[in-house]
Parts: C-alpha cells; structure tokens; sequence
C-alpha cells in the first residue's frame, strides 16, 4: 500500500514554520516578523541564503540560515 508521499507532503504543509526545515519567503518574513520585502532585500544583499527551485518562481530558504540572521554580529563597534 504505497501513498507515493502524499501523507508526507501533507504533513509537511500542515507543519508551522518553526517546525519547517525549508521556508517560503513569506513563511520566512512570518517566522522573524518582518516583511517580506525585507526578506528579499537580505536574499539580494547576500545576508541570507535561499534557493530557488528549478522551473518555479518559489524561493526557499533554510530555517537555520533564518537563525543565523538572529545572531549577534561578531565584529566590534567602534
């Protein structure tokens, strides 16, 4: 009795962005409340890392590159 995924793809869709590995932009902007134009704007500045998926207009981005926007910058301040 083979599902071909589906169980899997639907609990993937049900899941809430702290539990996703793999977020939109717009789940990402959710996730960190901010816009999602901001969130595109760190995606074409190099801050954050995502990818689009081949033949669509969806872009994805990692949860941990999301978290890694959430730390401390390492350089002094002067």
């Amino acid at each position: 009795m083979s599902n071909n995924g589906t169980d899997r793809n639907n609990s993937e869709e049900t899941r809430s962005p702290q539990q996703q590995d793999l977020l939109t932009v717009e789940q990402a902007a959710q996730y960190l409340q901010l816009s999602a134009s901001s969130i595109r704007s760190y995606i074409r500045e190099g801050r954050l890392k995502a990818f689009r998926i081949a033949g669509l207009r969806k872009v994805l981005i990692a949860r941990t590159e999301l978290l890694r926007l959430l730390e401390p910058s390492r350089t002094p301040i002067d």
